[in-house]
């Protein structure tokens, strides 16, 4: 059995100082303290232990990969979704955001962009979810949702409403949205004017679970990325208990073989008529369309989704 060593907090503290130190500011973000660097370090480094630990109370799986669809490695994943057919993507970095529209060509395996909306230069944009014919879309620290008609070929900006809170991750439960803001505390807001309606504190056997990113709702449970992590959480939306660590880090192995520089795991969609979940990560080269491998006691058993 490989046993993870992580280094200690102290070490990745002073690391992550000289990382500020050496790398000046970034064209892509806004300008961060070294006190908010370290933190983030000293956070990520938390969650990777805390969600390599195996629970007596958690099941654990692993993924098994079944396709891959190309996908363009320019494209900052914030948001994912399969609706009819459609990949549609939500994009960050200033001065890039996006919400793209593809179609795939499931013989050749590739993504076909049919059209594309860029968002304004000062916006970054993050998660995305669908209701009915209405697609949501989160900004990061800009406060706006943009509210998009999906009905017609081209899809159409009809509004745009306020969000009190960072924006992370976009989901629905077909009635609600759910949202993220990078801490352990989910929002369900108002479709209608993005109001908190309620709240979901999410933990793992009683420690909370934060950076919590793009969001999917799948057969009644939430699936989270973990930010800087190779792990999605599964969340029971009643209780807000993690109820399932799904281990990726094998789809990272692959995905840093086309080029060892990308940025992390982010990006979830259902396609509820097959069951498939697919998978990809901000700036990766391949969606995956992947499967679940449950982690037992003594064996294995594969999980269809």
């Amino acid at each position: 059995m490989k046993i993870l060593v992580y280094p200690s907090r102290n070490i990745l503290f002073f690391i992550g100082i000289l990382w500020l130190m050496v790398s000046g500011p970034r064209a892509d973000v806004p300008k961060i303290s070294v006190i908010q660097l370290s933190f983030e370090t000293l956070e990520s480094s938390r969650l990777l232990s805390l969600l390599s630990t195996r629970f007596e109370n958690v099941d654990r799986y692993q993924i098994k990969m079944l396709n891959r669809i190309a996908h363009n490695p320019e494209h900052f994943v914030q948001g994912l979704q399969l609706h009819n057919d459609v990949f549609w993507e939500g994009t960050g970095i200033y001065g890039k955001s996006k919400l793209l529209k593809n179609q795939v060509d499931w013989s050749t395996r590739r993504l076909i962009l049919q059209h594309e909306i860029g968002l304004p230069e000062g916006d970054f944009g993050e998660g995305i979810a669908i209701i009915g014919n209405t697609l949501f879309q989160l900004t990061w620290r800009e406060g706006r949702v943009y509210q998009y008609d999906i009905s017609g070929s081209v899809p159409v900006v009809i509004g745009v409403l306020f969000n009190d809170k960072q924006g992370w991750g976009l989901t629905s439960n077909g009635q609600q949205l759910i949202a993220s803001d990078g801490s352990h505390i989910l929002t369900i807001r108002s479709q209608e004017d993005f109001r908190v309606e309620d709240t979901i504190e999410v933990k793992i056997e009683g420690q909370v679970v934060g950076s919590l990113n793009e969001l999917e709702f799948i057969d009644g449970k939430i699936w989270a990325n973990v930010w800087k992590t190779p792990f999605i959480i599964v969340i029971d939306p009643a209780t807000g208990r993690v109820v399932s660590v799904i281990d990726c880090r094998n789809l990272v192995s692959d995905a840093r073989a086309f080029n060892p520089y990308i940025d992390v795991l982010n990006g979830i969609a259902w396609a509820k008529s097959n069951r498939r979940v697919y998978l990809t990560g901000k700036n990766w080269p391949w969606i995956y369309e992947v499967t679940l491998v449950e982690r037992m006691k003594v064996d294995q058993k594969t999980l269809e989704y």
